[in-house]
């Protein structure tokens, strides 16, 4: 009898256990599953990799995007997102076409943005060699620069990629993971040296653009819906037309560096007042700044109140725009020199409230005049109730700490009354105006 149950049980304890088992491997595939890419990070294939070592040497590839940090803090994890998924695809799309067949491609790390590919054979099914690899990365870095940047409107930082290469050491005595990651922190380290390279590039290309005086300042109105009229302006900076350093955005990506990125703010601000001459005392000069020059001394140096007086402008005239997409680390030190500056007339708006950083903390710390609503929240507003109640919230804030809001990026007359009719009085974007040399009116229709 216990030799028949045991028998008997004896195949349930296998089914068990093989259940275990396969549970275990689908909790492993989902932790190293990445879903903005749907891509494995590298470490899921190792086993299949060493068995390919077994015959074949592996040659491995690494594709980094060193401006993707500035495109992110621009346009928000969402943009950047968007882009690591097109890169993907790019680079899956390369097999067969540049790349053999069974090329694996894999990321450096779950949620990661550098890329790898392992290649243990050549595009005519040779076994692949170091003097292989030159001609692959660089037909690959190709592709990928065609493909993606030249999907890229210019409003987009310039995301140049870096394509580096490494063979897997023919040392049977070493342990194969080992000698895996040894090719995979080289092929990333001479990404690493390009890298290098194209920030100074970019660097010179900005200082460039300064020297030249290819800075070009353009308004868009901020309107008062209730009684519609212009409130203000916002000033946009532009770089030299049709080049990728067109938008504001791309020139600050391309600076690298606080020395230059503080140049470059400055110029801004600077050349933004001084072509604001003839603006009606009236109405306010919105001027996008850099946290980081906000919190230092010396923000009103380098020109900035001789640019106004030349304006004839008033600091109560201007309101300094901080950007909600760059965090701020230290809020008792940026208050001090802010209250500097208010102390002097100027006033104070958070833009881009509601892309997702820390907009409550920066509202209650800092208590604006303005609160500007993202347009991420203002799009579709119409559709959707619960942009609506987090707009109402957005007004509710305001008012207790007597800020304004604007929301920024409407676009349609859908949008625009349903701001209306949650109470928001003033607004911004192409449903009024676009961005022009200055001062550009309103639309007909807006009137």
């Amino acid at each position: 009898m216990s030799g028949d149950r045991r028998r008997d049980d004896h195949p349930a304890a296998w089914v068990d256990e093989s259940e275990r088992l396969r549970a275990g491997l689908l909790r492993l595939k989902g932790a190293l599953h990445d879903r903005v890419t749907g891509l494995f990070s590298y470490h899921l294939y190792i086993d299949q990799l060493n068995s390919l070592a077994d015959e074949r040497r592996i040659g491995v590839m690494a594709v980094d995007f060193p401006s993707l940090a500035a495109l992110e803090a621009a346009y928000g994890w969402e943009m950047s997102d968007r882009f690591l998924a097109d890169a993907a695809a790019r680079l899956a799309d390369l097999r067969g076409r540049g790349l053999p067949e069974s090329a694996l491609l894999a990321l450096d790390g779950v949620h990661g943005d550098s890329f790898l590919l392992f290649l243990h054979e050549t595009a005519g099914s040779e076994p692949v060699s170091a003097a292989d690899l030159p001609a692959l990365s660089k037909a690959v870095l190709n592709d990928v620069r065609a493909g993606l940047l030249g999907g890229l409107d210019s409003g987009r930082p310039r995301i140049d990629p870096a394509v580096g290469w490494s063979l897997v050491s023919d040392a049977p005595a070493a342990r194969f993971e080992r000698r895996l990651h040894q090719a995979i922190r080289e092929a990333r380290g001479m990404t690493v040296r390009q890298s290098e390279s194209l920030v100074d590039e970019r660097g010179a290309e900005v200082r460039s653009i300064l020297a030249a005086g290819g800075l070009t300042t353009f308004y868009q109105p901020i309107v008062d819906m209730e009684q519609g009229t212009i409130m203000g302006y916002e000033a946009l900076t532009r770089g030299p037309a049709n080049t990728a350093y067109e938008r504001a955005d791309a020139l600050f990506a391309g600076c690298g560096g606080e020395p230059l990125l503080d140049e470059l703010d400055r110029a801004c601000r600077c050349q933004a007042v001084r072509r604001a001459r003839g603006l009606d005392p009236r109405k306010k000069l919105f001027l996008n700044s850099l946290p980081e020059s906000l919190g230092r001394p010396g923000f009103t140096g380098g020109g900035f109140l001789d640019a106004l007086s030349e304006a004839a402008l008033q600091p109560r005239n201007l309101v300094l725009e901080i950007t909600e997409r760059t965090s701020i680390e230290d809020f008792e030190a940026f208050g001090k020199e802010l209250g500097t500056l208010r102390r002097q007339g100027f006033l104070v708006a958070i833009d881009d409230v509601g892309t997702g950083y820390s907009s409550l903390q920066t509202i209650t710390e800092i208590h604006p005049d303005f609160i500007k609503v993202d347009l991420s929240l203002v799009k579709n507003i119409h559709r959707s109730l619960l942009k609506q109640e987090l707009v109402h919230s957005l007004l509710q804030a305001g008012s207790r700490i007597g800020a304004q809001v604007i929301a920024e990026g409407i676009e349609t007359e859908e949008e625009q009354r349903t701001l209306r009719q949650c109470g928001v009085r003033y607004g911004q974007g192409y449903f009024f105006a676009r961005p022009a040399p200055p001062f550009p009116g309103l639309q007909p229709r807006t009137r």
